[in-house]
């Protein structure tokens, strides 16, 4: 009897124990009860694999008069990648049932998650600062001050699976459902002409962690690193759009070039299988470079040394006319000082001749590199004059520079050209002219 008595107090005791210490998380859910406001935490998939993409939703309910937002606290996020999804400039609230009751409902924050390891993942710590303004008392009553309150979220538990094994070689990442192009601006292009190919997958899945496969291009290629841009639908759940690798390469000569099939291993969780992408493989052809008629600003250069030499030859008619009236020893000597001098001007003019033309090219292609134009050697007469008109040459020095571009290739790309490969005097000092031309406009852009 006397134990039955102490059993029924010490349950008494213990009841009593248990009410006093939830007082305070009973008066705080009453308490948001009467305010009307909570959190709640969302996940599209709460059983995703490694490295696929899952989204974390919060979600904020309340009654009457919107509340405004503040301190927020970033919960805690361990063992994903995460990317916030770019907030609106106005949070839209819309009616909503929760668990009975008629609420407005405003999405405040979205991740984007993707888990790094398998297992159990917690996350957990989002809450915010409420503040709800009061109703003013009418006829000369008290002011009644805003309520604050910190209200938090829910924590959500992400399973995470393991990829089934074995994972293939060559798997980078990509999970969802994927198709994979690679593109040629032409089929069929000029020798020196660039090639601009793009490697674009397209798709839905994790778009924002996965790596683009590899272009492999002919050793002989010169090319550009690639340029990545990523194309993604807005508000698309899970993420949807493209990425896509921009490559400019150079074939170095003539012929047909064989550009193999790229391949990329995807995992589709929907058949929990792997899959392996291709592209068709592109052939490409080079054809010589068109010849064109030479501009009037460079005359050929079999036209140049035979005005040059026209030009000589009245020189020295008119010094022998002049010489012819003077002494005998007079005429000697300034015959001997006119012999040492074209002597001197001929070793000049072969020194000069002497460069080749590509050397001569090349120190227009250095001076323009310089100057701020990259990749000179790949770009095309209008993409040229463009790029120089960029950097403050004149209409007509441009002229002047693709109608030399023009006489140099002429010569190098010529049977006789390629037998003598010399280049005349005046042709030389019309690169050394544009080259100053090119430091100046160069040095005119560093001021600026």
């Amino acid at each position: 009897m006397t134990r039955g008595v102490y059993r029924y107090l010490y349950r008494a005791i213990f009841t009593l124990l248990i009410a006093f210490l939830a007082s305070p998380a009973l008066a705080g859910e009453a308490r948001n009860r009467e305010n009307k406001i909570f959190l709640a935490s969302s996940i599209n998939n709460s059983h995703p694999y490694v490295g696929q993409e899952t989204v974390l939703t919060y979600t904020l309910y309340f009654k009457e008069t919107a509340p405004k937002i503040s301190n927020e606290t970033i919960p805690l996020l361990r063992g994903v990648w995460a990317k916030e999804t770019p907030p609106e400039r106005y949070i839209q609230s819309i009616p909503a049932l929760f668990q009975g009751g008629i609420f407005r409902s405003a999405v405040i924050k979205q991740f984007r998650l993707v888990p790094l390891q398998s297992g159990e993942i917690t996350v957990a710590g989002y809450s915010i600062v409420c503040t709800q303004p009061q109703e003013q008392i009418p006829d000369g009553g008290k002011d009644v001050s805003d309520t604050r309150l910190r209200i938090t979220a829910p924590q959500v538990i992400i399973s995470a699976q393991a990829l089934p094994e074995p994972v293939p070689e060559g798997f980078a990442g990509a999970i969802g459902t994927f198709q994979l192009n690679l593109l040629a601006n032409k089929k069929s292009i000029k020798a020196g002409e660039p090639l601009i190919l793009k490697l674009l997958l397209s798709g839905t899945g994790s778009l924002l962690t996965l790596k683009l496969p590899d272009l492999h291009l002919p050793a002989s290629f010169r090319q550009n690193p690639p340029e990545i841009t990523t194309t993604l639908k807005a508000n698309a759940l899970p993420t949807t759009g493209s990425i896509t690798a921009t490559t400019v390469a150079w074939p170095p000569s003539v012929g047909d070039y064989q550009l193999p099939s790229v391949q990329s291993v995807v995992f589709n969780p929907e058949t929990k299988q792997f899959d392996t992408i291709f592209t068709k493989p592109l052939t490409i052809t080079v054809t010589p470079a068109a010849q064109r008629t030479t501009s009037s600003g460079v005359l050929p250069p079999t036209v140049v040394p035979e005005q040059e030499t026209t030009f000589s030859i009245q020189l020295i008619i008119a010094a022998i006319a002049l010489l012819l009236a003077s002494a005998f020893v007079v005429i000697r000597k300034q015959t001997n000082t006119a012999k040492k001098t074209q002597l001197h001007g001929k070793e000049k003019m072969q020194t000069e001749s002497g460069r080749s033309a590509a050397s001569l090219k090349q120190q227009l292609f250095v001076e323009l590199e310089n100057s701020g134009i990259k990749s000179p050697g790949g770009l095309t007469r209008v993409e040229l004059n463009h790029a120089l008109h960029e950097i403050g040459i004149p209409d007509n020095v441009q002229l002047e520079f693709t109608a030399l571009l023009d006489t140099l290739d002429k010569i190098l790309y010529t049977p006789a050209g390629a037998k003598q490969g010399t280049t005349s005097d005046s042709i030389a000092a019309k690169v050394n002219t544009l080259s100053i031309a090119l430091k100046n406009a160069a040095g005119s852009q560093n001021i600026q």
